[in-house]
This record gives C-alpha cells, structure tokens and sequence, in this order.
C-alpha cells in the first residue's frame, strides 16, 4: 500500500512510503540499498508540499527552459539583485567583503555592476566560518538542511539550505530528469540511482519512487535489480557505467529509458559508446552542492546551462575565451554563493536567439576544460588541458579493442606519466596497437617538457576524498 490514510486533516496517518523495502525484490540486493538517514528526515507533510509546488508549477518550468535569452537574463538579474541585498543584510561574512569593495545595498542596477562584486572562494567561506555561524542560529537551526562537500580539494564545507530552496532545487531536478526521458514522469515512473545516499525524497507522497543502491553493488546483482524493479532512469558515476558496460547487456529490455551521469568526468565519446551497449541514451549532469545544477547534456549532445538554478558567467576569460566557471545560486538565499568561483574552466558560447534543436535557449558550454588542477604539468609555466588527454582518450583507451576496462592516467614527475589499467581480458595484457596509441601520443601533447608513459596494471585506483574517480591528476612532486 501507498498510503495509509484516516479520517481528519488532510494527511492524517499518512506514512512515507518506503520505497526501500518495496524495492527489496530479492535477498541478495538488501545490503547495497541507501536508504535516506538525513538529519532532516522526509515526512508526509514536506513530501505533499513539494507535491503541490512540483504540480502547479512543472509547466511554467518547462516553458523556462525555451524563454526568450534576453527575459532569461532580465529574470536573471532581477533575482541577483534580490540576492545581493539580502547576503548584505543577513550574512556578515557578505557584508565585511561588500563594504570594503564600497558597495551599498541597492547599488546593483546592472550586470556591469554585479559583475564588480568580488569572486569568492571555498577556502574565504571557511575561513569566515559562515556555515557555523548559520548552524549556531537557534532560531533557525532546526529548520536547516545540510549537506557537506570535500571536492577535489579536500577542503571541506558544509552547505545550508531552508525548505524553499531545497524544494526549489528538487523541482528543477525532477525537470532534469524529464528533460532527460524527452517525457514527462508518470506519477508510478521508478527512477534509479547510483550513488553514495539516497535521494532526499525518495517518493512524493507515493508518487514518484525514487531508488537508490551502493556503488558497490554487484554488476549482476543490479541487472537483475533493474529487471524486478524496471525504472524508467537510471543515474549513475560514470565510472560504475565503465563496469556496467563490460557486461554488454542492453538496458531498455527493462523499461530504461535513458541513464545519466554525474559527480565524475566523463568525455562525450566514453557516454556515446556506453549508449551504444546500452541501446538509450547515456547523457551528463555538470553539477555541485554549492551551485546544484550547472548544466546539462541534450539529446543534441549540447551542454546547456540550467539558467534558473545558477548565474554563470567565465571570469577573466584569455583571448580564446576560456577562463574560470564562477557561479551565483538562484536559489539558496539562506547560504548565499554570489561570484563562486567553481574551479573549472570552460568556454561559454555567447548568448543567442535560437533554440537548440531540443527547444532550449539555454546558453551553452562551448568546451570543458574542467578542473586546472587536471592538467598535466608541462614544464614550470605550461599544462596540457584535460580536454585534449580526454580526446586522445577517446581514440584509443574508450575503443573496445584496447582491452582497458578502467583507467587513470597520473604525472609522477615532471618526465613520467604512469598509465594506470584495469584491464577487460588480463590474458590478453597490454601491448596492443591502441593502447600503443596512447603512450605513443600522449608526449606529443607536450611543448616543453620530454615525458615518457608507463603502463601499469592495477586494480587500484586512486579517488577523490569523496570517493569519486579521479581520472587525471598531478601528483604534488610533479609540478615543476
């Protein structure tokens, strides 16, 4: 049963519906289920009130999505301003920095003006201790959600949210996995997660189940999960997809409709080739807990930013255009990140007119570098991008043949990079013409620095604090 109801107030002996133990179809997958042990327990009453939002508000949402860029951007601005104002009078640590840039409240007329705002990073957050300054409030304590975030930095931050936001938040990602679908959810749709815990909401008020298991979780075991449970989604690390795809078992056979990735990097030929073995499309989520959604990839295979969740704009962008993704949440008024530098650098294409071909005017990433730490150190004032390692990735360790079930590529000194494999067929070992192709062109992506390429076969790969995959990194003895 769904719910469970008498007479009296609207809920009146509602219970959550617990999605966790319906989706208990065999004996083997009870282990590797998350279930949502969040401070700031779900309850019948905030489950019906996302409901009722979720329901009067989906098409106005969706019809966002295709605005005219130009009532996008005055929206956008509009809610800046609000948001500016509100950090100024609220928050000290906004107040402090705002004031010694000469700032007053009201003085944003314009996106030149936002834009003279000083960037903010993670490490001046902490340093002002906003996040416990927020917790020790007891006239809101209690209300606030939580949720903390390492990154790549290992520097930890916890991040605050009132309801309206993380309702907001949820609304925009139940758009997402629609725009995801190409359809809307029905009401009795599963949606399936790979991840480290469960979804906030797991089911609103029954409706819209929503579960999640290990990243541990057998590769067997799940297929024969998602045979008895049948989700319409799948969303999942990318690097749980690497393993997936091993098992070369197409996923619509199960009621898939399409999967989508997120929290690793994945490149645009990896998320092709598993589409391919899985017989739906394989699309990216860019996001993170400060900024929530980022970006989105189409079924056009274009990166769309999610214009109502944040405010993104390339901070010093060089003569190509490429510069510091820096962010400002749209809807976290209680931990405001105004000017958050993201730490990835990107290119974005300049607003346009025309919608994509999947109806969006939503601007677009025109190329990812991602994180700067990410790039291979050649010699003390150069790095080979990310992107351009990914490419040559792509041509040779992603093709089937290689024989690489998983890999990560690590500079351990200024002249040696180590090529780290699992491999698919350990039998077959490494010397074959792709991966060749790989330890052969990776030094040619150098300018000022001879470096050669070591394969290395391992089972053991390096991750972020988080636990995340770590698909390139410099170790600290090998910046020059």
């Amino acid at each position: 049963m769904i719910l469970s109801r008498t007479s009296g107030s609207l809920l009146g002996d509602t219970v959550v519906r617990d999605v966790e133990a319906e989706a208990t179809t065999n004996d083997r997958i009870g282990p590797y289920l998350r279930r949502n042990d969040r401070a700031v327990r779900e309850t019948p009453a905030t489950q019906l009130r996302l409901l009722r939002k979720w329901k009067h508000d989906r098409q106005r949402l969706h019809a966002r999505v295709g605005a005219d860029p130009e009532q996008i951007s005055e929206w956008q601005l509009e809610w800046v301003r609000k948001l500016v104002d509100f950090a100024y009078a609220t928050i000290p640590f906004y107040r402090d920095l705002y004031s010694a840039a000469g700032f007053e409240p009201g003085a944003v007329v314009s996106w030149s003006d936002f834009e003279q705002l000083p960037v903010v990073s993670k490490q001046m957050l902490v340093e002002a201790e906003v996040g416990p300054q927020l917790s020790a409030d007891p006239t809101r304590a209690h209300r606030l959600h939580s949720a903390r975030t390492s990154g790549s930095s290992g520097l930890n931050l916890t991040i605050y949210q009132d309801d309206a936001s993380v309702d907001y938040r949820a609304m925009l990602y139940m758009r997402h996995c629609e725009l995801y679908l190409g359809d809307e959810l029905a009401s009795d749709d599963w949606r399936y997660g790979v991840y480290f815990a469960a979804e906030r909401f797991t089911s609103l008020l029954g409706e819209y189940p929503f579960v999640t298991v290990s990243q541990e979780t057998p590769t067997d075991l799940l297929l024969q999960h998602l045979s008895e449970v049948r989700p319409r989604l799948v969303l999942s690390f990318p690097s749980y997809l690497q393993r997936l795809a091993a098992e070369n078992v197409a996923l619509d056979q199960f009621g898939v409709v399409a999967v989508g990735t997120n929290s690793e990097r994945s490149s645009r030929e990896e998320r092709q080739r598993y589409s391919e073995v899985f017989g739906v499309p394989v699309l990216d989520e860019y996001s993170s807990e400060e900024l929530s959604l980022i970006a989105h990839e189409c079924r056009d295979r274009r990166y769309h930013l999610v214009e109502d969740s944040a405010y993104l704009e390339v901070a010093n962008p060089d003569d190509q255009g490429f510069g510091r993704l820096v962010g400002t949440s749209l809807g976290n008024f209680v931990m405001p990140f105004i000017r958050y530098e993201q730490g990835d650098v990107v290119r974005l294409e300049d607003r346009g007119t025309n919608a994509c071909e999947c109806g969006t005017t939503f601007r677009t990433i025109d190329s990812f570098r991602g994180r700067e730490d990410e790039g291979l150190q050649d010699g003390p004032n150069r790095t080979v991008p990310s992107d351009v390692v990914l490419g040559l990735c792509d041509s040779t360790l992603v093709v089937a043949e290689s024989n690489v079930r998983q890999y990560q590529i690590v500079q351990v000194a200024p002249d040696l990079v180590q090529l780290r494999v699992q491999l698919s067929d350990p039998t077959h070992g490494t010397d074959n013409p792709l991966i060749r192709g790989f330890t052969e062109g990776l030094p040619t992506l150098f300018e000022y620095a001879w470096v050669r390429v070591e394969v290395v076969e391992t089972e053991d790969f390096d991750t972020l604090v988080s636990g995340k995959r770590r698909l390139i990194y410099v170790e600290p003895g090998a910046r020059a």
